[in-house]
């Protein structure tokens, strides 16, 4: 290595020594001069001609925060915990204290904060302050005026500590100030109590004489600087270093003697405070219990995540029940097991996956998660075993009552309900969906129409099923009218079509499977849309109680995903005529909404600004479309030969900025041999053009387009637009409109962004 690197190595050697307490501070006065001292001395903690100053070397310490509560709902900790992270990280960002990585730490009842390498504090320092321009501070003879003497005063000083320096404004004065040490304990004991009351939680409680606000009552703070205890009021509480085990465990409370021994201090005491560690911990043992009664447990990451937030110390138990029970459906039996007992159901190791399509066979048992380790095993299985009985008695009692009343009993039932207030009811929904489907059977070929229609019929129904309407099953809506469905006789593609039209339900949802499905579910949200739309419930900002937008993006998703020919506007035009009186305020507005989340697809799919905006302005009615040219686009950008092409185009719009005109060129009227040159390849490519694209070879679409840019160049430079003559002028910009409209045919290519425009 270079003698300086060296150097700049035995320097900072030198340094992490002292910092460890191995050399004394005067052993660091030997660096002066050195490469590192030369060019890199903010870096040093202290000032190297003070050996006193090593008061002045900034240690770095944890810092834990542990907040005590009642159980808080596990929605309200994520955001919480991040909150939180931010608001003591600005605290000490404030003072300029420097803090390392954090760690996060939930359970039902504490969330807490551990951050690493936070300083101990911001030394004592000179600060200088600027203060008024020379010629405020002084008189032309040098004498201090009112402005200097109020400046100094104001920072402890008198106008003979000021001085003179020029700035890029001009000539200012500056006064040196010693600034006090602030530690870090201090920053935290004042700034703690308003940043735990400003954490934002959906629904807030009081629960002692101060008024205080939590999501939950807080019951104990831990508030550790590494073994110093930071102290602090919150409320009635004081901030100390005793954290709580398990309920009813003892000893009920216990000291924490350091941020770094939280986690081993918890696990002494029964808690397992890492989220991630408990959520290994219930994975491993629901799957060691699944293999022991010879099966493996259906793959629920919800339900695994919610188990894991509302345990602090899980524990999992194996139960059964009656084998009579696996007659039922296996997304009732699952459900039933999941949504009222949160338990995990366990399947045959050959079978398949609850979240596919094919139902998965069962075996009489399941895994409950307790929160209680070293319980009576035996005593709180067989509670579980008992509530899961009643569940799954009530689950066949409305199974056999459901099937025995029938579906197309239902469909009648629905003219008695009301869907949306002014609307209509369920019935008058089913009409307009049997419409829509029925047209969209015309659009897509090998689309199965009788049984689409069947599906469009029933797929209500279940809302009024007892499974459904009990509020026992309402997860299942569409789930339970497939089931229904199948067992009543009607086909796989009717039922499946029932099953799917719901889907997807939220963004990374699983899509519709079937062709029935995927339009069905089309028909379904797009007169949920117009119909809202129309009583004037439009989303705006952030509010959207309807969820019109999700349901916007599921739609356009399925058209995408499924590259379905389908004409938005069409469609939507389509739904419009199937309300009685819609109000054209209304109904003006909701292209816009599909237009918005279509472009929002578009940029999630990595497709630039420009090239969205360009294929939206000619093709956003047919998004399978949009997607498949912006894709082409993108890879046409990179060529030299599209961006004279954009130029061209750009051009083109800017002279019919304005411009009304449209139609084809009078040929008469074509004066000039360049324009005429023009008008006849334009001619000529129309044809082959219309054929590419109707065959989706927008690459041979590109190369037709391509072909005239030698030509337009020439037009532009041989022939004068804006003639004096009203006709020949109108004329030549007749021909750039339909000029102008052959490119538009593939993109507005006018919307592309050229770097350094």
């Amino acid at each position: 290595r270079a003698p300086a690197d060296r150097q700049i190595s035995r320097t900072f050697r030198l340094i992490s020594l002292h910092l460890r307490g191995a050399i004394p501070a005067d052993r660091l006065t030997s660096l002066r001069g050195s490469p590192c001292t030369q060019a890199r001395t903010h870096l040093l903690p202290c000032r190297l001609d003070n050996p006193a100053g090593r008061s002045n070397i900034l240690t770095m310490k944890q810092l834990l925060l542990e907040i005590g509560t009642e159980e808080i709902p596990a929605s309200f900790l994520g955001p919480a915990l991040a909150d939180l992270e931010r608001r003591v990280r600005a605290a000490l960002s404030e003072h300029e204290i420097p803090a390392g990585t954090c760690e996060f730490f939930s359970t039902p009842r504490r969330l807490a904060i551990r951050l690493r390498d936070v300083a101990e504090g911001k030394p004592a320092q000179v600060v200088e302050l600027q203060g008024p321009p020379r010629k405020a501070a002084f008189d032309p003879q040098g004498n201090p005026t009112k402005t200097a003497v109020g400046f100094s005063a104001a920072h402890g000083k008198t106008p003979a500590d000021l001085y003179i320096k020029q700035t890029p404004r001009g000539e200012y004065v500056f006064v040196k100030k010693q600034a006090d040490a602030v530690p870090t304990t201090n920053v935290l004991r004042e700034g703690l109590p308003g940043i735990i009351a400003a954490l934002p939680f959906p629904k807030n409680m009081r629960w002692d004489q101060t008024g205080v606000r939590f999501a939950r009552p807080i019951r104990w703070l831990v508030c550790l600087f590494d073994t110093e205890i930071v102290g602090f009021q919150f409320g009635e509480l004081q901030s100390g270093a005793v954290s709580q085990g398990l309920r009813n465990s003892e000893p009920r409370s216990f000291p924490i003697p350091s941020p770094a021994e939280y986690e081993s201090t918890l696990r002494t005491h029964g808690v397992i405070v890492p989220r991630d560690a408990r959520r290994t911990a219930i994975a491993a043992e629901l799957n060691r219990l699944a293999a022991g009664a010879g099966g493996r447990p259906i793959e629920d990451e919800e339900l695994l995540e919610e188990t894991t937030d509302i345990t602090e110390s899980p524990d999992l138990l194996l139960c059964s029940f009656n084998p009579d029970y696996l007659d039922l459906p296996a997304e009732i039996l699952t459900t039933a097991l999941k949504k009222h007992q949160r338990c995990f159901s366990i399947r045959e190791t050959s079978s398949i996956d609850i979240r596919s399509s094919a139902l998965p066979k069962l075996l009489p048992h399941f895994v409950a998660v307790t929160n209680t380790p070293g319980c009576d095993a035996k005593m709180v299985s067989g509670w579980y075993e008992k509530a899961a009985e009643s569940r799954l008695r009530d689950a066949r009692f409305f199974v056999e009552a459901d099937i025995k009343h029938g579906l197309e009993a239902l469909v009648e039932e629905e003219k008695q309900v009301t869907w949306i207030e002014g609307m209509g009811t369920y019935f008058d929904k089913t009409k307009r969906l049997e419409a829509l489907c029925d047209y969209m059977a015309t659009l897509v070929a090998g689309t199965d129409s009788d049984s689409l229609k069947r599906a469009a019929t029933l797929c209500k129904a279940d809302l009024l099923t007892n499974m459904v309407r009990e509020k026992e099953f309402t997860s299942l809506q569409g789930r339970i009218g497939g089931i229904y469905a199948r067992r009543l006789g009607d086909s796989p593609a009717v039922a499946d079509a029932i099953a799917e039209h719901y889907l997807p339900r939220f963004v990374g949802d699983k899509l519709p499977q079937t062709r029935n499905g995927a339009l069905l579910s089309i028909a379904d949200k797009l007169d949920n849309i117009v119909a809202t739309f129309l009583t004037g419930e439009i989303p705006t900002g952030s509010e959207d109680p309807f969820a019109l937008r999700r349901q916007a993006t599921g739609l356009l998703t399925i058209v995408l995903k499924q590259s379905l020919p389908v004409d938005i506007g069409a469609l939507i035009s389509t739904a419009l005529k199937l309300f009685p009186s819609p109000k054209d305020e209304y109904a003006t507005q909701i292209p816009g909404l599909l237009r918005e989340r279509l472009n929002a697809l578009l940029a999630d799919e990595g497709i630039r600004y420009d090239i969205a905006a360009a294929v939206m302005e000619t093709s956003w009615q047919q998004p399978a479309q949009a997607m498949v040219r912006a894709n082409a686009l993108s890879v046409f950008r990179d060529q030299p030969e599209f961006l004279k092409l954009v130029v061209g185009q750009k051009r083109v719009a800017n002279i019919l900025k304005g411009s009304t005109v449209e139609g084809l060129s009078a040929e008469p009227l074509l004066t000039e041999p360049t324009e005429k040159l023009l008008w006849q390849e334009s001619r000529k490519v129309e044809p082959d053009l219309d054929h590419a694209l109707a065959a989706h070879d927008y690459r041979h679409a590109f190369e037709l387009l391509l072909s005239l840019r030698p030509t337009i160049d020439r037009f532009f430079d041989d022939v004068l637009v804006m003639a004096k003559e009203e006709d020949l002028r109108t004329n030549r910009l007749r021909l750039l409109a339909y000029v102008r409209s052959l490119f538009g045919r593939l993109a507005d290519l006018s919307k592309i962004v050229i770097e350094g425009e």
